[in-house]
């Protein structure tokens, strides 16, 4: 059930929002960032953008300084230039840098390993995507200040910064000064974890909001009482840990049951069910087909109720722009954000707009949102919480009221947002739909952050990160070491799904204030949507027969040294050259090579022999990147590499990804 009517996307029309506008990229970009800028250059032309070969101000080509790439957004106007520098370490560390290092570096590994024994590359460019979106979301953002007249006109991020910003909550977490949370150490404690297999071979995942599903799922496959309660309890942490330590009991007992039999007593229980999916199967699906885009931009039909409204300052030939007298230096200053959502994905969509200027007001029901409490505390509030929330305006309405419903209408009538994540069809239901906004505010840019957006296909099992996971490909290229698919138990499409939202509102404040679209603006993002982005490199082959891995996907291997673990990437060959000085040998138990790797035979070096620092010293040298990987999440704000990318009250503190100029 959609929880809008069917819409006019801008898409199909003569405007987008960066219409007249050309990017400029570097027809090569540093080693590390071809991930990056492919995302920046898929989702600018995507919204209208065209090919420039000169930057906006020198008329020279764009092209790699060192370490970094120069992007450019020029526009048809003098002040709406907007340049981008994208790097893959912060500012001042000179050392080789790819998606291998990244992930060892920035915590990525040991989270994503804790479920399955030690830290493990997670299989898929995650940290470049992200870090994509991120650099697109600095380009979007400069351009609507130089349109509402903002001086902003430079933004600078790394994928290093990107990634510490979108890990935040296991950081702050570990770092609570009241009751931090434990993190193991490695070796971690191998436990039975789902996905789970059936008598007939299918791995399949499982999701409940609540006991009862839980309860009644197991009990009526025979698992004992008291081990359905412990597994409920690690069950539901495993969001916020990344690990599920369930009893085996449960596995042994899904085992003995067929698939079908499995779904019928899901279906009567309540429990939702999904088998994991492989990527030739999600070739086949419509979306993907056709390439869809990663949001849905729409422009509604302007309600004669409302009138006509001018919507920006100016457009075309006589473009003005709107001055903000002693505006910060930030380029969504002045602009106003209402928010009703909850868990990761919209208020870190929120999040990202608040570090980017905007003023975030944020309903929560009566007494205030529930996850505010949940330990470990930092402050006033949980920690996790903070990193997502902390700064916001909160008013506590009760929305299921009419007196809570007038008072949403009137909270939205002087903003320029309104985002929920509410399930499909509750925004109709509670009469807050697009339509029914526009009534007190025509202006406002209407964003809805789903689970499945619009996509058809059927009934879907429960909208969380792990089952869009399981259902959309990303688990069958996210496997354990046994080689068999799992999703991550990192939240990787929630993160990234939070960061596709706020990347769709820029744009869709972009198409208002240029003038683009004289109707309302509704914008939509989904999990499923960030899953696309996710894997658009090996999805691309579509109707071409099996896709092989991206060249730039993550390579390399992890190996332990004699006194702790790195992480080695870059190219075999340029590895191979590093050790050329020579090594005590090879083994096949002390390297371990990362899932996106293509399969091989060729066992990953032996390093036991010297300490990190000399083999990285050596790595380093030959121009390949490594980096010690960072088993104790709680030790990365203190790294001096990291250290200047947290602030602390109460835990550390991610800062934004972006500098803007």
């Amino acid at each position: 059930m959609s929880s809008a009517p069917p819409l006019t996307p801008l898409t199909t029309g003569d405007a987008l929002p960066l219409d007249g506008r050309l990017v400029h990229l570097p027809p090569s970009p540093p080693a590390g960032l071809a991930t990056a800028t492919d995302v920046v250059r898929d989702h600018l032309t995507r919204l209208g953008a065209r090919f420039g070969p000169g930057g906006p101000a020198t008329g020279t080509p764009y092209a790699p300084t060192g370490p970094e790439a120069l992007i450019g957004l020029s526009g048809p106007h003098p002040g709406q230039s907007a340049e981008l520098t994208l790097r893959g370490w912060p500012v001042g560390d000179p050392t080789p840098f790819d998606e291998t290092a990244a992930q060892a570096a920035c915590g990525l590994m040991a989270i994503h390993g804790r479920a399955t024994g030690g830290p493990r590359p997670l299989g898929l460019d995650y940290l470049g995507t992200v870090a994509g979106v991120a650099a697109t979301q600095a380009l979007l953002a400069t351009a609507l200040a130089g349109l509402r007249g903002v001086p902003v006109h430079r933004a600078h991020v790394s994928v290093a910064e990107a990634a510490v910003f979108s890990l935040g909550q296991y950081a702050a977490a570990a770092t609570a000064e009241e009751e931090p949370e434990h993190v193991p150490t490695p070796p971690y404690r191998r436990t039975a974890r789902p996905p789970f297999v059936s008598a007939d071979g299918v791995r399949f995942e499982v999701e409940a909001l609540d006991v009862g599903p839980w309860r009644d799922f197991w009990k009526e496959l025979g698992v004992p009482a008291k081990d359905i309660a412990t597994s409920w309890r690690h069950f539901v942490g495993r969001y916020a840990r990344a690990a599920a330590p369930l009893i085996t009991t449960l596995a042994q007992c899904a085992a003995r049951h067929r698939y079908a039999a499995l779904c019928l007593v899901a279906e009567r229980t309540g429990m939702s069910i999904c088998s994991l999916r492989t990527l030739a199967d999600r070739r086949a699906d419509h979306d993907v087909r056709y390439d869809d885009d990663p949001w849905e931009l729409r422009e509604l039909a302007q309600d004669p109720l409302t009138g006509d409204r001018p919507l920006y300052a100016g457009g075309g030939d006589g473009f003005v722009p709107r001055a903000l007298p002693g505006a910060p230096r930030l380029p969504l200053a002045g602009i106003r954000v209402v928010e009703s959502t909850r868990r990761i994905q919209g208020p870190l969509a929120t999040r990202l707009l608040q570090a980017l200027g905007a003023h975030i007001v944020r309903i929560e029901p009566p007494g205030g949102d529930p996850l505010r409490g949940v330990p470990p505390i930092a402050g006033d509030m949980s920690a996790r919480f903070a990193v997502l929330n902390a700064g916001k305006e909160v008013r506590e309405i009760d929305i299921r009221t009419a007196a809570g419903r007038r008072a949403v209408a009137e909270t939205v009538a002087d903003a320029d947002v309104f985002l929920h994540n509410w399930a499909p069809g509750k925004a109709a239901q509670l009469r807050l739909d697009d339509e029914d906004l526009a009534r007190v505010n025509p202006r406002l840019v209407y964003a809805w952050a789903s689970a499945w957006d619009r996509a058809p296909g059927g009934a879907r099992p429960l909208g969380t990160d792990f089952m869009v996971q399981a259902w959309s490909g990303v688990a069958d290229r996210v496997r354990t070491p046994e080689d068999t698919p799992a999703p991550s138990l990192v939240t990787l499409l929630d993160v990234l799904g939070g960061h596709i939202a706020a990347e769709g509102i820029l744009a869709a404040l972009l198409a208002r204030e240029s003038g683009a679209t004289a109707g309302r603006l509704r914008v939509d993002s989904s999990l499923l949507g960030a899953s696309r982005v996710l894997l658009r490199p090996l999805l691309r082959g579509v109707g071409r027969g099996p896709a092989a891995p991206p060249a730039t996907a993550a390579s390399g291997f992890v190996a332990p040294t004699s006194d702790g673990l790195i992480a080695v990437g870059g190219t075999g060959r340029s590895a191979e050259h590093a050790l050329a000085t020579g090594t005590t040998g090879t083994t096949g138990t002390t390297g371990r090579r990362p899932a996106s790797a293509p399969p091989s035979d060729d066992p990953a070096p032996d390093l036991s022999s010297a300490p990190s620092a000399a083999w990285l010293k050596r790595f380093h040298e030959a121009g390949v990147p490594a980096r010690e990987v960072v088993t104790d999440i709680a030790s990365l704000p203190e790294d001096p590499a990291f250290s200047a990318l947290f602030t602390h009250h109460g835990c550390a503190l991610p800062t934004p990804p972006w500098r803007f100029s």
